[in-house]
């Protein structure tokens, strides 16, 4: 058997193994930062970032109706470790390290479980099928996880969340580019690899209209939302507007 026919009678693992290669790799560079002595703000936001962006890998998966399944094993395994964790069934000091606000397991069940979950979610019912999918993946991912960078940095005018959290017009600005440059780079990147380049078709001036819709309300829904909570309800929101104005139709091969 030849290499070719071995990867494409085991794509799907493949792309599993890969994914895990890739998680283990973030999370022990970031733990090794974190011992280091980097701010725990920046190894969150480094792993929030980087682990979001396991849906390249979708790039390798086959056609076959159980790809999706398969993609969807990491996420939930990570959310289920993120649960034993935070309620301190198994041991995780490395994790809580680098990924924890206070210092304190539970913090793995709030915000960082949501995240988990809503991937694992978008995998299994979305996947690659629809690019809007991808977008969301993107503003929670890139786009969120760079708000709070931009804000520390460049954040000067101030508002506060329904919770009452005090965040910055220069952090939303920040998750909003963030969120569109990375949603068109990976829209862009499927569309190559799939034989259609979906931003330069005859359709991308409504194309990227739909991409600044989502992640505009991605971006406000996200500046309104109370801490821990955002990652659940960003995504979910940006789902509610796809199915009302049918933004759902963003793959031009439909």
């Amino acid at each position: 058997m030849s290499f070719i026919d071995w990867y494409y009678n085991y794509q799907d693992w493949i792309m599993l193994v890969c994914m895990f290669i890739t998680l283990a790799i973030i999370l022990t560079v970031f733990y090794i930062l974190s011992k280091k002595g980097m701010d725990v703000f920046y190894t969150r936001k480094g792993v929030h970032i980087t682990a979001g962006c396991y849906s390249f890998f979708w790039l390798m998966a086959s056609d076959n109706w159980w790809a999706r399944w398969v993609g969807a094993i990491l996420p939930f395994l990570t959310a289920i470790i993120f649960l034993l964790i935070g309620l301190k069934v198994i041991p995780g000091k490395f994790m809580v390290d680098s990924m924890s606000r206070t210092g304190e397991p539970f913090d793995l069940v709030k915000g960082t479980l949501f995240y988990a979950l809503i991937m694992t979610l978008i995998c299994i019912f979305i996947w690659k099928d629809q690019p809007w999918g991808l977008i969301i993946i993107m503003t929670i991912a890139w786009g969120d996880g760079m708000a709070p960078i931009g804000g520390r940095f460049f954040g000067k005018h101030k508002y506060r969340s329904f919770g009452g959290v005090e965040k910055s017009l220069e952090g939303s600005i920040t998750m909003f580019l963030f969120s569109v440059a990375f949603s068109y780079l990976i829209i862009f990147i499927f569309g190559v690899v799939h034989g259609e380049q979906w931003l330069f078709g005859t359709i991308w001036p409504w194309l990227w209209g739909k991409i600044l819709i989502l992640v505009l309300i991605g971006t406000i829904v996200e500046g309104l939302s109370p801490t821990d909570f955002d990652n659940l309800i960003v995504p979910i929101s940006m789902v509610l507007v796809a199915w009302a104005f049918q933004l759902q139709w963003l793959n031009p091969l439909n």
